[in-house]
């Protein structure tokens, strides 16, 4: 049995030799070697990490910090009136803006929310906003 594996062992080790004299083996030999001279061992740890966890793309006025109104979404660029791009004053004034406007507020109010018209959804956008002033 031994010399059996003996035997099986010698006629990879010429088999593996053989292909490794080949041009693509010659080739591939050869890129590897050149990737391992470019990647260092931070390089190849930087490469593993970035592509084991694809980055969250997160719009500029999501990221600035928990959303102050969880669940709205964003008017559509085909509904947009002037004076929707009013910003909201929910964090106060001087402060951070939360990213919210008031064509985002209104148009939730018209098409998600309460289901109101444009008139009634303005009107509580103006009496939130005026409540936040008096604070």
């Amino acid at each position: 049995m031994g010399e059996r594996l003996d035997q099986a062992a010698l006629r990879s080790a010429k088999v593996a030799k053989a292909v490794g004299r080949t041009r693509f083996a010659r080739q591939f030999g050869e890129n590897v070697r050149f990737m391992r001279r470019v990647m260092g061992a931070g390089a190849a740890a930087a490469l593993s990490e970035a592509t084991s966890e694809p980055p969250v793309v997160v719009p500029p006025c999501r990221a600035l910090a928990a959303d102050p109104h969880p669940g709205l979404q964003r008017q559509p660029a085909a509904s947009f009136v002037d004076g929707d791009d009013e910003r909201c004053t929910c964090r106060g004034t001087g402060a951070t803006w939360c990213g919210a406007t008031k064509g985002d507020v209104v148009h939730d109010l018209m098409s998600h929310g309460q289901r109101l018209d444009r008139d009634r959804a303005e009107a509580l956008w103006r009496d939130a906003q005026t409540a936040r002033a008096a604070l």
